[in-house]
């Protein structure tokens, strides 16, 4: 045996072991995505949230005191009112823009919490489908068409209109559209297109006989013109894509 003058006796009796390798991570791309709860576009939760701000603004200052008639006279001055066009009611350098922000108003919580809830529900798959600058255009734009038909039927009301229903009538007419044509440019009152807009014609009547859930008034016609002009906008842009 050979001696070695480097050999330590202690480490005779020392068990060794091999330091356990270390478990690899999975790769960024393999861990679990977990998509928000509510998953709702840009666009439809920026609108939403600036019609909340706006009716919370408004409520606020009515019932703090500070000026009671605050909801009243926004709606009065921002509410498109028909007769303001025909000369029954004064034609003010804002009126112009009251078909923009007529949209922005709302009567009570429940009719902007309906509002909302549609909105979020539908607009959030027309978002999706269209893309934020074309679903801005379908709305705006189907809200306007709501009011001008509105106007035609009741050229002389002195009574303002707000609310985002008839903007909001015309999502829901272009995803219907989306829905039945499956994406092709398919004629806006073809034959699988009537029946849903016979039917949301006669659950839009019912509405306006019955009022809102609130006790106000429902401006119907403005439903229908909104959800009409939804489904000629979306047929255009798709026939413009196609």
């Amino acid at each position: 045996m050979s001696e070695n003058d480097d050999h330590d006796p202690r480490e005779d009796n020392i068990v060794q072991f091999a330091p356990r390798p270390k478990k690899a991570e999975p790769p960024a791309s393999r861990a679990p995505q977990h998509p928000p709860m509510l998953n709702i576009p840009y666009t439809t939760k920026m609108l939403a949230g600036l019609f909340l701000g706006i009716h919370f603004v408004l409520f606020a200052v009515s019932t703090s005191g500070i000026y009671p008639n605050a909801m009243q006279m926004a709606d009065y001055f921002g509410g498109f009112i028909p007769g303001s066009w025909t000369g029954v009611v004064p034609f003010f350098w804002w009126t112009p823009l009251t078909p923009l922000t007529s949209m922005m108003l709302h009567g009570s919580w429940m009719h902007i919490g309906v509002n909302l809830l549609m909105m979020v529900a539908i607009g959030s798959g027309v978002e999706k489908w269209l893309g934020q600058k074309r679903y801005l255009i379908l709305f705006f734009l189907s809200g306007v068409i709501a009011l001008i038909t509105h106007l035609a039927v009741s050229p002389f009301s002195d009574m303002p209109v707000v609310g985002a229903s008839g903007a909001i009538s015309g999502l829901f007419g272009a995803i219907l559209l989306g829905m039945r044509s499956g994406d092709a440019p398919a004629t806006p009152l073809g034959p699988n297109m009537m029946p849903v807009i016979l039917v949301y014609i006669g659950i839009s009547v019912l509405m306006g006989l019955m009022g809102a859930p609130d006790g106000s008034n429902v401006a119907w016609v403005a439903h229908i013109g909104g959800f009409l002009g939804g489904i000629g906008i979306a047929h255009m842009m798709l026939k413009k894509a196609s």
